[in-house]
C-alpha cells in the first residue's frame, strides 16, 4: 500500500505543481491577463477528462496484466520524449522563445497549442494516476476502500498549490522549477512501474470487471439520472472556482497566489469530503452556505470594498459552495466497482464548468456574470439534492429553517440598499408593505407547525419548501439587480479574452458637461467631452498637471530654435481612448501598443471618442502585447528611439506584472533615446507600486521622481512616476518644480520575470 500511496501522492503533487509553473511561464506571452490562467485551467480540466476516460476504458475492457503493459508503454514513451525535448529547449516542459505568439488573435488556440506541445503527454499520464492506480489497489487489496487514496491525492495537490507561491516560486527560477519537476516525474514513473509489477502478480480472472454485471445483488448500478447528477454537482463548483479566480485577478493582479488560493480551497473541499463521509455535515455546511451567500451579495454590490474583505468573502463563499456540492457528491458515490466511471463523471463536470467560463460565458455575457450564475446554481442544486433525499431537513417541520430562510429573503434586498445589517433590519421593520406578508406566513406557519395539523401531517416540509423557493427567487432577483446596475446606460458592452469594456454616456444639467466614458470593469479608462470647447482637452489621468501634461508641454525639444526639431516621438503602452493624442503637435509621432482589439475598435472606430482622429500628430497602433512587439522591433534592428515612453496598460486595478520587471525595463530603455523619459501610471486602490519601480530605477541607475495630479473639473486624481537616465528633461524648471521624491518606505526585492511579490506592496 505504501508504494501506491507514495506514487499517487507524487503524481497529484506534480499535477498541480506544473499548472502554475506553465501558466506563469507563458503569462507574459499573452498580455498577462486573468484569462491566461483560466484558459490553462480549462486545458488541464480537459486533459483530466481524457485521463479519467482512459482509466475507465482500460479498467473496463482490459485485464489487469494488459492494463499494466499498456500503461507502462505510454509512460516509457513520455520519458523518452521529455529527454528529447530537453535537448531542444531549456527544460523538457518549457517551450523555446520561437513559440511566442506573433499575433494577439486567437489566444485560446495559441495557449492550447503551447500546452499540448510542452506538457500534454506528461499531464495526461499524471491525470490517469488517481483513478487507475486506485482501481489496481482495489483489485489487489480485496475489501479495502480506495476512496481514502483519492483524499490522499488531493492532499498532494493541495500541498503543491500551497508551496508554489510561498516556497517554489520565490526560491527557484522558472527553468530550475521545470528541471526539478522533470526529475520528480522520473521518480513518479518508477513508482508507476512498481505498482504495475504488483498488479501483475495478482491472480485475477482474465476479463474486465469494471462494467461486468455484478453477481452481488446488493451492488446498485448507477442510473443515468444519477450520473447526470454527479456531473451537475461537479460542474457548479468548477464554474465557481474559475469565476472567483476571475473576480479576484481582475481587481488585483494576475499572480500565482490569486490563482492558487481558489484552487487550493476547491481541492481542500475534496480532501475533507472524500477522506471520510462524517466530515461533511448538512447541519453545519448548509447554514454556512446561506450565510456566505448573504455576506457575499452585500460585498458584491460594493465594488469599492477593501480588497482583503473581497478576498476573504469570496474565498469563504467558494469554500461553502465546494463543500456542499462535493459533500453531496460523496453521499451519492457508488460501489468501488463503478469507481472509474464516477471519477470520469466528476472530471466531465469540472471540464464543463471550464468550457462554460472560458468559451461560452465570453460569448453569452458582456460581463463576468458567471460568478452570479454560479451562486444561484449552487443553491438550486442544493435544493434539488434535498428534494431527492426523503430524510433531509427540507421535508421536515423545521420552524428554525423556515424562519432563517424567510428572514434572509426579507433582509437581503434591504441589506443591498443600505450596505448595513442594522440598516436593513430598520428598513424592513419600517416597511408597511411587508406586514401582510408577515401575517400570511405567520398564519401558515401556525397551522403547519402544529403538532397534529392536517397540513403538517400530509406535507410536513411544506412551509420550509415554500420559504426555500422564496429565498431562491429573492437571491436570483438580487443578483439580476446587480447585473443590470452594472449594465445600465451602457452604449457599448463587450467582453473578450482580455476583459470587459463598457462605453457610457454621462449627462448633466449643463449640456457642455456631457461626455462619453470608457470603463474596464469598475475602473475608468478614459473620458471625452462632446462640447466643442472641451472636446480636444486631455481628461482623466492625463491632465495638464499630470506627468504626461508636464512632459509633453515642457519637453526641451518643444523649445528648439529650429521648428523641425520640435517634434517628439512618443510610445504609449496601453491605448485607452487615446487621450495622449490630444497633446500631439504637427510632426509628432505617437505609437500606441494595445493588446485588446476591442479597445482599439472603441477608441478608433466607435465614433464616441475622437482623440485619435482629431490629433495633429501621426498616429500608429501596434496590435499585440507591448513587450513582445518591442522585442520583435529590436530583434529586427528597428528601435523606435522614443523621447517619451508612457506605461499605462493596467486593466482596472489589476497590474500586468510582466510589464514591471527588470527584463521589461531593459527592453524599454533600449527603445528610448539617451535623453528620453519613461512615465509610469501608478494610481491604484490596493497596491503601492513605488518601491517596485524604485528598485528598478536603482538597478539601472535611473533618476526617479513622483508627480501627483489633483482632482479637477476635467481630471481625476492620479499618481505618476518618471524615470530618466539624466536631468535633461526632469531638470526643466516647469517640470522640476512639480516633482516629488518617491515617498514609500517599503523595502522590496527586485521584481524579475521569475519573481514578484504582491504581499509586500499591499496598501
Amino acid at each position: 500500500m505504501l508504494t501506491y500511496a507514495i506514487t499517487i501522492f507524487i503524481g497529484a503533487f506534480l499535477l498541480f505543481q506544473v499548472e502554475p509553473l506553465l501558466a506563469r511561464y507563458i503569462l507574459p506571452w499573452f498580455g498577462g491577463t486573468p484569462a491566461v490562467w483560466i484558459t490553462c485551467m480549462l486545458f488541464f480540466q480537459l486533459l483530466l477528462v481524457a485521463g479519467y476516460a482512459y482509466s475507465h476504458l482500460i479498467a473496463a475492457r482490459l485485464t489487469a496484466r494488459r492494463q499494466a503493459t499498456v500503461h507502462i508503454a505510454i509512460v516509457s514513451t513520455c520519458v523518452v520524449l521529455m529527454g528529447a525535448l530537453a535537448l531542444i529547449w531549456q527544460s523538457p516542459i518549457t517551450p523555446g522563445p520561437n513559440w511566442k505568439p506573433l499575433s494577439p488573435d486567437s489566444p485560446v488556440t495559441g495557449i492550447f497549442a503551447l500546452l499540448i506541445v510542452s506538457i500534454g503527454l506528461p499531464f495526461f499520464i499524471l491525470s490517469t494516476t488517481g483513478p487507475l492506480l486506485q482501481t489496481w489497489y482495489a483489485r489487489s487489496h480485496q475489501g479495502a476502500s480506495p476512496y481514502r487514496l483519492y483524499a490522499l491525492s488531493n492532499i498532494g495537490s493541495l500541498l503543491a498549490l500551497v508551496t508554489y507561491p510561498f516556497v517554489v516560486e520565490p526560491a527557484l527560477s522558472l527553468r530550475a522549477q521545470a528541471l526539478v519537476w522533470s526529475l520528480l516525474f522520473g521518480l513518479f514513473s518508477v513508482g508507476v512501474l512498481l505498482c504495475a509489477r504488483s498488479i501483475h502478480r495478482v491472480a485475477l480472472a482474465d476479463h474486465p470487471t469494471e462494467l461486468a454485471e455484478s453477481a452481488d445483488a446488493q451492488v446498485v448500478v448507477p442510473s443515468r439520472s444519477m450520473r447526470l447528477l454527479w456531473i451537475a454537482l461537479a460542474t457548479v463548483p468548477s464554474v465557481m472556482l474559475l469565476a472567483t479566480t476571475n473576480q479576484l485577478c481582475q481587481q488585483v493582479a494576475v499572480v500565482p497566489f490569486l490563482w492558487v488560493l481558489p484552487l487550493a480551497i476547491y481541492l481542500l473541499s475534496f480532501v475533507i469530503c472524500f477522506d471520510n463521509q462524517r466530515w461533511y455535515r448538512r447541519g453545519v455546511f448548509h447554514p454556512m452556505l446561506g450565510a456566505a451567500v448573504f455576506i457575499a451579495l452585500a460585498v458584491l454590490v460594493r465594488p469599492t470594498a477593501n480588497i482583503l474583505i473581497q478576498i476573504v468573502t469570496y474565498s469563504m463563499l467558494l469554500f461553502a459552495i465546494c463543500m456542499v456540492c462535493h459533500g453531496e457528491l460523496v453521499r451519492l458515490k457508488p460501489h468501488e466497482r463503478y469507481l472509474t466511471s464516477f471519477y470520469l463523471m466528476v472530471a466531465i463536470g469540472g471540464a464543463l464548468g471550464g468550457i462554460f467560463v472560458v468559451v461560452v460565458a465570453p460569448w453569452l455575457f458582456t460581463g463576468y456574470w458567471e460568478f452570479h450564475l454560479a451562486i444561484w446554481m449552487s443553491l438550486l442544486m442544493l435544493m434539488i439534492v434535498l428534494m431527492r433525499s426523503p430524510n433531509s431537513w427540507i421535508h421536515q417541520r423545521s420552524p428554525a429553517a423556515a424562519i432563517a430562510l424567510l428572514a434572509g429573503a426579507i433582509l437581503l434586498p434591504e441589506l443591498i440598499a443600505t450596505n448595513s445589517l442594522l440598516g436593513a433590519i430598520r428598513r424592513a421593520s419600517e416597511a408597511s408593505h411587508l406586514i401582510p406578508a408577515f401575517a400570511a406566513v405567520g398564519l401558515m406557519s401556525a397551522v403547519a407547525f402544529q403538532k397534529n395539523s392536517p397540513l403538517g401531517r400530509r406535507w410536513p416540509g411544506s412551509i420550509v419548501q415554500a420559504c426555500s423557493i422564496l429565498a431562491l427567487f429573492v437571491i436570483g432577483g438580487a443578483l439580476l439587480v446587480d447585473i443590470e446596475g452594472n449594465r445600465a446606460n451602457s452604449l457599448i458592452a463587450s467582453r473578450n479574452f482580455y476583459g470587459t469594456l463598457g462605453v457610457y454616456s454621462v449627462d448633466s444639467q449643463n449640456l457642455e458637461d456631457h461626455y462619453y466614458m470608457l470603463r474596464h470593469g469598475q475602473i475608468i479608462h478614459g473620458e471625452q467631452y462632446t462640447a466643442a470647447d472641451k472636446r480636444y482637452q486631455p481628461t482623466t489621468y492625463y491632465g495638464l498637471e499630470s506627468a504626461i501634461g508636464l512632459i509633453m508641454l515642457n519637453h526641451p525639444r518643444r523649445f528648439a530654435r529650429n521648428p523641425n526639431h520640435r517634434s517628439l516621438r512618443i510610445g504609449a503602452i496601453g491605448l485607452g481612448v487615446g487621450t495622449i493624442a490630444a497633446y500631439g503637435l504637427p510632426g509628432d509621432y505617437i505609437r500606441f501598443y494595445e493588446i485588446n482589439p476591442a479597445v482599439t475598435k472603441i477608441a478608433d472606430e466607435s465614433g464616441y471618442f475622437t482623440y485619435l482622429r482629431d490629433s495633429r500628430a501621426r498616429i500608429e497602433i501596434v496590435a499585440g502585447d507591448a513587450r513582445l512587439s518591442m522585442e520583435r522591433e529590436l530583434a529586427n534592428g528597428n528601435p523606435q528611439r522614443f523621447d517619451v515612453l508612457v506605461l499605462d496598460a493596467f486593466a482596472g486595478d489589476a497590474i500586468p506584472v510582466h510589464l514591471l520587471t527588470i527584463e521589461a525595463f531593459k527592453i524599454y530603455l533600449r527603445e528610448l533615446n539617451p535623453d528620453g523619459v519613461i512615465a509610469i501610471h501608478v494610481t491604484n486602490r490596493y497596491l503601492d507600486l513605488q518601491p517596485v519601480i524604485r528598485e528598478i530605477a536603482d538597478h539601472y541607475g535611473l533618476k526617479s521622481a513622483r508627480v501627483h495630479q489633483a482632482a479637477g473639473p476635467l481630471v481625476k486624481p492620479a499618481d505618476w512616476i518618471i524615470l530618466a537616465r539624466n536631468n535633461s528633461v526632469l531638470g526643466r524648471p516647469e517640470i522640476a518644480s512639480k516633482l516629488r521624491p518617491l515617498d514609500s518606505q517599503r523595502k522590496v526585492r527586485l521584481w524579475t520575470d521569475d519573481y514578484s511579490n504582491l504581499f509586500q506592496i499591499l496598501k
